[in-house]
Parts: C-alpha cells; structure tokens; sequence
C-alpha cells in the first residue's frame, strides 16, 4: 500500500485543483494575459463543458496564478444572493490592504429590492440607499486609482437568478466605463446556452467561448509518467499506454484513474492492476457524474440514449429515429437537447457517440442487461 509519508499527486475532488492539471494551460494563459491588455476579447471569457470537464479547476488556477496585492479576485457561484457574496468577496480582499476609504465604511447591509431585479444596499443613513451598480462603481473607483485590478469568477453560471442578471448587465456598463476588469465565467452547456440567449444578456455573446474538449491522449501519457516516475514507480509493457487510453482524456477520470493506481503503492504497475484500477474509477466516475448527467435529463432525453446503447460504437441517427417511432423533427429535436447538454457529440454525417466516457456500459447496467 501507499507510504503514509508519500503524497497522492492525483485528487478527483469535484472544485479542487489538482496536482496532476494537465492540459488546459492554454486556456488560463490566454486569459492571464488579457488582463494586461484592456482591448483583448478574452478578458471576458465563458468556459462550457460537462461535469468533470474541469471547468472549477480552470477557476481555482487562475484565482491561484493571480498576485493578491494587484488584484481584488471575486470567486462566487451564480445563485440567489451572489451580489451580497460578491460585496463580502470585495471586503475579503481588501483586509488589511487599506484599499477603500469612508465610501465603504459606511456600507452596512443589504436588502433585495421590492420591484423586479433592483437592489438596494442600506447605509448607514436608512434614508440612503443606492444601486448595486452604484455602489460597485464606488468601490472600483478607489481600486482604479490604485490601479488595483478585479477579476470576477463565477461559477454554475446560468439565467433562472435575477442576481445574474443583474450582476451581468452591470458588468456590461463597467466595461463601457473602461473599469480595469475582467470576467471567467464557467457553467454547463445547457446552461450556458440559455444564458446567451437570454434576452437581457445579449451583449455576453461577444464573450471568447470556450468549450473544453478532452485532453489529448499523448499528454495523459506524459503526465502519468512523470507523476509516477517521481514517485519512483514504473509502468510494465503496455500498461501506461493503455491506461492513458482507457481515460478517453476525460479530466475527472485521468484524476480518479491516476488516484486509484497510486493508491494501490505497486512499485511496479501491470496490465493487471491497470484495468482492476480502471474498473474502481469506473465505480466512481457513474456514482459521480453519470448519476447526476442522467437525473438532469427528461424521461424522452432517456430512451433516446437507450436507443443509442443499443450499438456497440456509434449510432446511426436514422436508426435511432427508428427505434423510437417517432417522427424526424421529434427525434432531431431531443437530438439536439442532447447535443447542446453535452451528453452526445457527432461522430460523422449522419452519425452520433456518446460524449462522457464509458456513458454506454453505465445505460446498460441500468437497464440491467
């Protein structure tokens, strides 16, 4: 087993960076960099992609990478509530840095508003309220002059919270107003679909996109050579190869896959202990994410993934059509719900795959076959 003294480099955690962060650089460089230049499109960012994909991860390395004197980092989950998170986030980070003057001393609480999306936000004097765009331009003012910079950081974005909305649309006037900002946002593909076309939100379809695509298989390899090299350990034969495979470059599989092996403290890692490893992750990977991929969905979303299941590789569209009974527009219509939650991919002209891995052994083992 594991040396108690040895640490696991691989963390499978949901919202924890890992160790192990492989492939994603990129992304997190190009948005690093933007913020050193107030005309650069990725300074406003959306990142989409399915549980798993490592879209909190990217957050938590960038909130990492950020230096805490220069930048005010305001990290919060879109949800009811969020504009008093973010004002709490703006006290955090100015602690004992001496950053803002009476204007903020005198901020005492929050209430919502009675009419629509408004808020206000109760001084010290009952009588003065203003704004959430008022008050965070009072801050950011005395963060510009100090040329303090802010980057928000949001995460689960989606449309159902008026909190949202009215945290977007305020944005929007803080970049037309030159504020040195900048904005992550992460959500799902479905969710982030509805928020840009939201009608209140349009001007987030500017936004730099990002869809998380699987990590290349060459780069698992590496990794995974590395990690476990430096630990003194060595792959036989096949083994490294095909465990890198056998990830499909699934981000939260390459961490439960590299978690499991580890685990074991084989010096010496088999094609044996590689698939008994892959079988555990596996064990998790469906109680994890394919558990909660398949409750989000609708009862018609099911059967026509379980009509896909019923090939052993990729679906013919006309046949999974078939299948079901059901009309083309009804079947390109869940074709489509299916496409854009991120649960299949195309797979060629008039063919479809399933997009997480391993998605259909989880089918068939609730179908019971």
């Amino acid at each position: 087993m594991t040396n108690e003294r040895e640490t696991n480099p691989f963390n499978p955690q949901f919202g924890k960076r890992p160790r192990q962060f492989i492939g994603r650089e990129l992304i997190i460089n190009d948005f690093l960099q933007s913020l050193n230049d107030s005309n650069d499109p990725n300074r406003t960012t959306i990142i989409t992609g399915i549980r798993g994909s490592g879209k909190t991860a990217i957050l938590s390395d960038i909130h990492q990478s950020l230096d805490l004197k220069t930048h005010a980092i305001i990290n919060v989950t879109a949800q009811d509530g969020m504009l008093l998170e973010i004002l709490d986030e703006f006290i955090r980070n100015g602690k004992g840095k001496s950053w803002f003057g009476k204007g903020f001393d005198d901020i005492q609480g929050f209430s919502a508003g009675a009419l629509g999306f408004s808020v206000g936000l109760t001084k010290k004097n009952e009588n003065e309220a203003h704004s959430f765009r008022f008050l965070l331009s009072g801050l950011l003012d005395e963060l510009k002059a100090k040329k303090i910079k802010t980057v928000f950081l949001i995460d689960e974005v989606h449309n159902d919270t008026g909190d949202m909305r009215e945290f977007a649309t305020t944005y929007q006037h803080l970049v037309r107003e030159e504020y040195d900002v900048a904005l992550m946002m992460a959500g799902l593909p479905s969710s982030v679909n509805d928020v840009l076309n939201d009608k209140i939100l349009t001007f987030l379809r500017r936004a730099r996109r990002v869809e998380l695509e699987n990590i290349n298989i060459k780069a698992v390899e590496i990794a995974y050579e590395q990690a476990f090299s430096n630990a003194g350990r060595t792959f036989l034969g096949d083994a490294l190869r095909e465990s890198a495979k056998s990830t499909e470059g699934y981000p939260y599989l390459i961490q439960l896959l590299g978690f499991f092996l580890f685990k074991n403290g084989s010096r010496a890692i088999d094609g044996k202990l590689a698939r008994q490893s892959l079988e555990l992750a596996k064990i998790e990977l469906f109680k994890n994410v394919h558990d909660m991929l398949f409750r989000e969905l609708s009862i018609k979303d099911h059967e026509f993934l379980f009509a896909m299941a019923e090939d052993e590789s990729v679906s013919d569209f006309a046949a999974v059509k078939e299948r079901l009974h059901v009309s083309p527009g009804y079947a390109s219509k869940y074709r489509l719900r299916l496409l854009i939650a991120g649960m299949i991919r195309p797979a060629g002209h008039g063919k479809l795959a399933f997009a997480p891995p391993y998605m259909r052994e989880y089918l068939i083992e609730k179908l019971g076959k």
